[in-house]
């Protein structure tokens, strides 16, 4: 025999209502589990064409920073070298000068692309996007989380870290997804 789910008094199998209480006892089907697999509303990109879009985007980075590095930093570093000596503090700071002005590129060029429309030029020639976990779009905020992380998913070397974790996880998400709650789908 049954019992009321509200009160636990025992009821005919066939009654509509608890005899006790009053409450309804319209069985309804069960609603079907939820499935334990994550599914996402797009296809997740692979990592292939994560890499593809990374190598088309560090070269337009690299370009960029060409340019400027030319315009910029070299007249500055060729002046100071000559007042200073070749491998003086001139040099060195202009080095240093490159490689920031590298990875100020790299963080605003990412952040920018990602936060706005969810694709970079590259992932955009190859037709992937970074989107919250909900669906939603990615936002400035979620953008600057997961590509200041980058510098950690590079360790130890050529992105060894954030390929690991791609190849590796459900959702196939680096560090900088993880925390800032984005995913790469095709678009």
């Amino acid at each position: 025999m049954p019992y009321c789910p509200k009160c636990g008094k025992e009821v005919q199998s066939d009654a509509k209502s608890c005899t006790n209480c009053g409450t309804s006892l319209e069985i309804t089907a069960p609603s079907e589990p939820a499935p334990s697999a994550y599914v996402p509303s797009s296809p997740l990109s692979d990592l292939g064409s994560r890499i593809v879009a990374g190598i088309i985007d560090y070269i337009i980075i690299g370009i960029v920073a060409g340019i400027l590095t030319i315009f910029l930093l070299v007249p500055w570093v060729m002046t100071g070298a000559r007042m200073m000596g070749t491998f003086g503090p001139a040099w060195v700071g202009g080095i240093l000068g490159i490689v920031g002005i590298m990875w100020i590129l790299w963080l605003i060029y990412f952040t920018y692309f990602e936060g706005t429309s969810g694709q970079t030029i590259g992932k955009s020639l190859i037709h992937i996007r970074v989107i919250k976990e909900d669906g939603s779009r990615c936002d400035l905020g979620s953008a600057l989380i997961r590509n200041i992380l980058r510098i950690v998913d590079h360790l130890p070397f050529l992105y060894i870290l954030g390929m690991i974790l791609i190849a590796a996880t459900e959702k196939r998400q680096r560090l900088g997804d993880m925390l800032a709650k984005t995913i790469v789908v095709k678009a």
